[in-house]
């Protein structure tokens, strides 16, 4: 039986500042993404601290029409730089890239990460057979919690608030959701009770019931890899169903802004909405 992660709680402390830093302080304040002064100073701290976990693995292999969406530009910049910033802005310093035959462009374009003062590992994926056996790939390089995400989307997303949420549920995994007025038929569904995911089905069409979209952006444990193999396909249709069936994987809905790019009418609202 697996030992479950203990959760992470909060010591609460005295902190004396300046009055004249309050201000900045208070700017980092926007009653959403950061709630308080309090949750503001855990978000500077975990900036320049980093996250309190290992890294993040990102997926960027090409998809059925050999296209790079990570290579795509929105506003004349390509889709994994406003990722590597999302990653920067709060305070990731290891990646590990999962590229396949077609990832030249990629590797080319990020090389070491030195220029978000990143520290990048190249996995290649030489036979491509889907999210979970890539995923599995970087196995040997994470010890510790750590976060796994696409590289087709564009989100807004505060990763300290994510950490935290799945630290305190101390649970294998946790999928950010966001809404989506009909995300049955281009996107995997979450069925929540409280935190907990109890029902996860991958584009389910007209047999899904409504929920939440995944938004392709994770937190896991490395248990997560006792239900991995060498014959794994897809980590949302072959893994997520399993784990959510065994009440070990947590939900976190957002409210910011996520594209998916990969679709035309994704790419279409980045071009007008993204900042």
């Amino acid at each position: 039986m697996r030992k479950q992660k203990e959760k992470i709680g909060k010591d609460r402390i005295t902190i004396t500042l300046r009055k004249d830093l309050l201000p900045f302080l208070d700017h980092f304040v926007d009653g959403e993404k950061i709630r308080n002064r309090s949750h503001a100073i855990e978000y500077i701290l975990g900036k320049h601290l980093g996250l309190g976990i290992q890294g993040a693995v990102i997926l960027a292999g090409a998809d059925e029409n050999h296209i790079l969406q990570a290579m795509t530009q929105v506003r004349h910049r390509t889709i994994i730089a406003y990722i590597f910033d999302l990653l920067k802005d709060h305070g990731i310093a290891e990646v590990y890239m999962v590229i396949d035959k077609y990832g030249a462009a990629v590797k080319e374009y990020i090389g070491d990460g030195s220029q978000w003062k990143m520290r990048v590992t190249y996995i290649e994926d030489t036979e491509s057979r889907g999210t979970g056996y890539g995923l599995l790939l970087a196995k040997q390089y994470l010890k510790q919690t750590f976060l796994f995400m696409y590289s087709d989307m564009l989100a807004e997303i505060n990763l300290s608030d994510f950490v935290e949420h799945h630290q305190q549920a101390g649970e294998i995994g946790t999928v950010a959701l966001t809404y989506n007025k009909a995300p049955e038929k281009h996107y995997g569904v979450a069925r929540m009770e409280g935190n907990t995911v109890v029902e996860y089905m991958e584009k389910p069409g007209e047999t899904g019931k409504h929920g939440l979209a995944n938004a392709g952006i994770y937190l896991f444990e490395p248990e997560i890899f006792d239900y991995l193999s060498e014959t794994t396909g897809s980590l949302e249709r072959d893994i997520l169903p399993k784990v959510a069936s065994e009440r070990k994987l947590i939900g976190y809905p957002f409210q910011g802004k996520w594209l998916d790019i990969s679709r035309a009418s994704g790419k279409e609202r980045a071009e007008k909405e993204w900042a």
